[in-house]
């Protein structure tokens, strides 16, 4: 998930917002080496009380609305969830532009920036920490999408027409057959 981008935006941004707080939910013994490394990074730029890795966490439909802004910085993403999640709880985004971030997010929602570039990152996560309503506009607008297009009822919808256009290709192949 590119834990080190994230530490590094932090203390960009805390240049500008000195008390900024970066929570970072998730298993912290999945990768000891790793979690040791981004520990002695927040050591080096004395970002302690700035920036915590607060482990696993057994509810975390809860923990998307403890903040003001969601930070995705993957380098490497599937369709993201987090990305959809936080949406959801009308919860505006900064993400890298990886795999199918750009699906779910958009302008209107959160901001899209290149993979490891931080100081973009903190720009995007400064300029929506100090706009209020800029931020509760994307918040709005993030919970909207999510309700017209990520439901399970537009899933199924989607896939119902996929399977229904696939039908009529493959009938109208087996009739010029």
């Amino acid at each position: 998930k590119d834990i080190i981008t994230m530490i590094k935006t932090c203390n960009v941004v805390r240049e500008s917002i000195p008390n900024v707080r970066f929570l970072i939910y998730g298993n912290k013994d999945a990768v000891p080496e790793y979690t040791e490394e981004c520990e002695h990074l927040i050591a080096e730029l004395a970002l302690e009380n700035n920036f915590e890795l607060a482990g696993f966490h057994n509810n975390p439909e809860l923990i998307y609305s403890e903040g003001d802004i969601s930070i995705l910085t993957s380098i490497s993403e599937g369709f993201p969830f987090t990305v959809i999640e936080s949406m959801s709880c009308g919860i505006p985004i900064v993400a890298t532009d990886v795999g199918g971030v750009s699906e779910a997010l958009d302008h209107n929602c959160g901001s899209i920036c290149k993979p490891k570039d931080y100081k973009e990152i903190a720009h995007e996560v400064v300029r929506l920490l100090k706009d209020e309503p800029l931020r509760k506009k994307m918040g709005e607008n993030a919970r909207k999408k999510v309700k017209e297009k990520f439901t399970i009822e537009h899933f199924i919808e989607e896939f119902e027409t996929t399977y229904k256009n696939l039908f009529r290709s493959s009938m109208e192949l087996s009739n010029n057959i």
